[in-house]
């Protein structure tokens, strides 16, 4: 909100991140992207532009509630899959309950993360092609936090995206060949991390209908970005609604 208010005072000014939150360092100081909500939807109304500066260090982050920490935690899990096993080996190993933060490692993580986000943002800044594989899990997470916020009980960021992930990994498998034991490995490891998200069967037309109005459609058809590997993201995937359905089933029936 800052990055878009200072990119229109007086057409733009230099500004300065200092995020303060997991969410934030990982995800969205970095990379330009600014924006607000707008009519129950995620980032209707924004610009790209990138910060003067970002200043990131975990020691801001020791007085972060737990749910907001995992919020941002699923950034760095979606950076992973999306480029590399050995760093979702590395943060699926480690330990985010209160107590056990260990903030020189998370440092490093933190890092990394960046790291893989400015790579792929340096190559496509303006989302016309590979900065579109960022979005992976998002398609369904911004759905499903729509979804919420309709009913007045707000889900986190991080936490949408999560479940969205879930979601889209079956999709990589169904529309992508990813394999079925990587499926369930990754499924699982997401599951020991986050909570169940309270939808069922009569959920899935309102979510739909929330996912048709998401920033990455064209031509009135729903886009994913897919995985046909972990590290390797497939975008611009259109999903049928009966996919859609498949996925959510998916969902519900590994929670139950």
């Amino acid at each position: 909100m800052g990055g878009f208010a200072a990119s229109t005072f007086k057409r733009g000014i230099d500004f300065i991140n200092i995020p303060t939150t997991l969410l934030g360092q990982v995800d969205a100081s970095a990379g330009g992207k600014t924006g607000i909500n707008f009519n129950g939807l995620k980032n209707e109304i924004g610009v790209i532009n990138q910060a003067k500066h970002v200043i990131v260090d975990a020691n801001f982050l020791k007085t972060l509630d737990n749910k907001e920490f995992i919020s941002g935690f699923a950034e760095m899990l979606k950076h992973a899959v999306i480029s590399d096993k050995k760093y979702f080996n590395r943060l699926s190993g480690y330990d985010t309950s209160e107590i056990n933060v260990d903030y020189e490692v998370l440092n490093s993580l933190i890092e990394k993360s960046i790291i893989i986000k400015y790579n792929i943002v340096e190559q496509d800044p303006y989302e016309k092609g590979i900065r579109k594989a960022l979005n992976f899990g998002h398609t369904f997470g911004h759905a499903f936090e729509s979804f919420f916020s309709e009913q007045g009980n707000y889900l986190k960021h991080g936490e949408a995206v999560a479940q969205g992930m879930i979601c889209e990994l079956f999709l990589s498998n169904k529309k992508q060949g990813f394999p079925v034991m990587e499926l369930l490995e990754l499924t699982g490891k997401i599951m020991e991390k986050y909570e169940k998200i309270n939808i069922n069967h009569d959920d899935f037309e309102n979510i739909i209908n929330l996912m048709s109005h998401d920033k990455k459609n064209s031509a009135g058809q729903i886009n994913c970005t897919l995985i046909s590997e972990v590290g390797k993201p497939v975008i611009d995937r259109i999903v049928e609604k009966k996919e859609i359905n498949e996925a959510l089933n998916y969902y519900l029936q590994i929670f139950m």
